[in-house]
């Protein structure tokens, strides 16, 4: 039976089931329990009524038996026939059951027969004779004896001799005992009869009414578990069977629901799954076009940082000089946009990885200090750090990028404020960066959408000098790598204040010191042969024009083939290759470096170039172990990042070189 177990046990929805057994003896209850009821009082009425006829009977017997005794003797003794007197007496006990007879004769007993020992007391028998009465178990009877003669019925007012002799019987209970064991018997075999007899119908009754009753119980409980399925036999009369019928009928309904319910949610499950994709392929619509985007800016960008970076060294002053140094703040302005899109990227993509460590909070703030000190004292705005002993488990390199971004936020909008850069401990091994500003604060409606990109309250101009409107939105996405979350408290024209927790730690006392990093080396590349792949014309000839102002011999193309025909042609290998990584006919400059140092059979150190955002890219780059420069790139930077990858990686021959992958 669904619902229930095998013995029609179960659980419903607010507690346990009636169980058939439960059900049953309740309806025994029910219908035994007056029948009982009517059988005690049936019993006692009997027994009360047949005791009292018992009484009654007794008593008449008694006084019968008195009256016939004392007129049986009045004339033999008025006679003074004594003997006769004690043949009836001695009769009459024999054949009525009398105990004890005798003659009371002024106060003296006469003629006793029987059990003189049951008579009763002589001053006992003045208050009471004549008459009847009962002592104990014992029942008397007295009555006058007339000795003067019988009277003449046709005489009024005659005397009726002299009553001073009674005659005294005794009576024993043992007819009322026996009627009572016998009503008390008979009262028992009926009331046991009817007993049984009434448990047999009401255990035949309460079985056809407690089964249906429990498969009702049982599908009410099913369906309240869910199985929408179960159904009642309808099999059943009257009200059980309309009741049987109503839960069939409620159990379709909710059958009908259920599916029209489901129905529903895989419509709208399948509604929610359109959006979903639709939102998906409008953000990967979106990434794929910022990555295009991003690529085919930076690569005329890259051009143009090159080139102005030549004029500038051509012309360093005059009007071309300024005019270049125009050129570069622009320049400069478009490669910040570049870069946080890149961050974006590398985030989402999920090639950052945090290494966290116990760092000393003094040393992060320390550093964040230094940084926006001068910024901060040039555009007038007090900045105020509060250092710290304890130290923290965290990325030093991350957790530096989230204070900096916050505190150029808080710069950029504390206007004629303050701002205030601090810790506070939180529990017993927690610690909450906080930074505050007294700027006009952010509307609460506004507190949520300031994470998301491109979200400026105040720069609906768009004006580069108040930012990009991605700096928290990258801030969000590192604490989330950080594994914490930026809160934020605002109200209008009280300021602000962001926060987020790290956990602290204790470090070892002689534990080993973190390795400090190596100091760039900027050896000179005069002597030095770069092999450079670019497809992009523009950016072949400015490094062609950048080379040889720095003097450095430099083989350029547009594949590796054409660049490795030139270096045969040299006569020598390259000491360095510097490839773009996106390259014509869907190659890859992972395929090129690997193709130039299989020609020579060398490890040639090389490093990539992109201006490609996409994560893929950003992946496929990680995983073949190159070296990634993001374009644009800046002269200087590129010189000294040749410099330390020629002093770092010196060309060393391979037997077996591999290619580790293309796209």
């Amino acid at each position: 039976m669904t619902g229930a177990d095998a013995n029609g046990r179960g659980h419903g929805v607010n507690g346990p089931r009636l169980s058939l057994g439960d059900l049953r003896l309740r309806i025994l209850v029910v219908a035994v329990l007056p029948l009982l009821m009517a059988i005690g009082l049936f019993a006692a009425y009997f027994a009360h009524h047949s005791l009292a006829e018992a009484e009654t009977s007794l008593d008449r017997l008694g006084r019968d038996s008195a009256l016939h005794l004392s007129n049986a003797v009045a004339y033999d003794l008025f006679a003074g026939n004594l003997p006769a007197v004690k043949r009836l007496l001695e009769y009459e006990l024999a054949s009525r059951q009398i105990l004890a007879a005798a003659i009371l004769e002024r106060g003296q007993w006469q003629l006793v027969g029987g059990n003189g020992a049951l008579l009763p007391d002589l001053a006992e028998i003045e208050f009471v004779s004549p008459g009847a009465w009962r002592r104990a178990n014992t029942h008397y009877f007295a009555h006058p004896i007339h000795t003067h003669g019988e009277a003449d019925p046709y005489l009024e007012n005659q005397n009726a001799g002299d009553t001073d002799i009674h005659l005294v019987i005794a009576l024993g209970r043992e007819p009322i005992e026996r009627t009572r064991a016998q009503v008390g018997t008979v009262a028992l075999g009926m009331g046991s009869l009817s007993l049984v007899l009434a448990l047999f119908l009401a255990w035949r009754l309460s079985g056809r009414v407690s089964k249906p009753l429990q498969a009702i119980t049982a599908t009410v409980g099913g369906l309240a578990d869910g199985n929408l399925a179960v159904r009642i036999p309808e099999t059943s009369q009257g009200e059980i069977g309309q009741l049987e019928h109503g839960v069939n009928r409620m159990a379709e309904a909710l059958a009908e629901n259920q599916r029209g319910l489901e129905q529903r949610v895989r419509e709208a499950t399948a509604e929610l799954l359109g959006q979903k994709l639709a939102a998906e392929a409008a953000v990967l619509a979106k990434s794929r076009f910022l990555a295009a985007a991003s690529h085919d800016l930076r690569q005329p960008l890259h051009a143009l940082t090159l080139l102005v970076s030549a004029l500038r060294e051509s012309a360093p002053s005059g009007e071309a000089g300024r005019l270049a140094a125009h050129i570069e703040a622009s320049a400069s302005a478009m490669e910040s946009l570049l870069n946080a899109l890149l961050d974006l990227s590398r985030l989402d993509a999920g090639v950052v990885e945090a290494r966290p460590r116990c760092v000393p909070v003094a040393q992060v703030l320390a550093n964040v200090e230094q940084q926006f000190r001068p910024l901060a004292r040039e555009q007038g705005t007090p900045l105020t750090i509060r250092t710290s002993a304890v130290w923290v488990r965290s990325d030093p390199a991350l957790l530096e990028r989230i204070l900096a971004n916050l505190v150029a936020n808080a710069l950029r909008h504390a206007g004629h404020g303050r701002v205030l850069v601090g810790v506070r401990r939180i529990g017993a091994d927690g610690l909450r960066f906080e930074v505050r500003d007294t700027g006009r604060g952010i509307p609460e409606e506004f507190q949520t959408r300031i994470f998301e990109e491109y979200f400026q309250l105040e720069n609906p101009e768009r004006h580069r000098d108040k930012g990009l409107g991605l700096g928290l939105a990258i801030v969000a996405r590192l604490a989330r790598l950080l594994g914490g979350e930026v809160r934020v408290r605002s109200a209008p024209e009280r300021g602000s204040c962001f926060a987020f927790e790290c956990p602290r730690c204790q470090p070892e006392a002689d534990g080993p010191r973190e390795p400090q990093p190596a100091p760039e080396i900027a050896l000179p590349l005069e002597n030095a042969l770069v092999a450079f792949i670019d497809d992009d014309q523009a950016i072949l000839e400015a490094m062609v024009e950048l080379f040889d102002q720095w003097g450095v011999a430099l083989a350029a193309g547009e594949d590796a083939e054409q660049v490795c025909a030139e270096l045969r042609a040299l006569g020598r290998p390259p000491d360095l290759i510097l490839c773009d990584y996106r390259l014509g006919e869907a190659r890859s400059g992972i395929g090129a470096v690997a193709l130039l140092r299989q020609a020579f059979g060398l490890r040639i150190p090389a490093a990539l170039l992109t201006g490609d955002t996409a994560p893929d890219t950003i992946q496929a780059i990680q995983a073949s172990g190159l070296p990634m420069l993001h374009k644009p790139l800046k002269p200087a930077r590129l010189r000294a990042f040749l410099s330390h990858l020629l002093a770092e990686s010196p060309t060393a021959p391979t037997t077996s070189p591999t290619t580790k992958g293309s796209s």
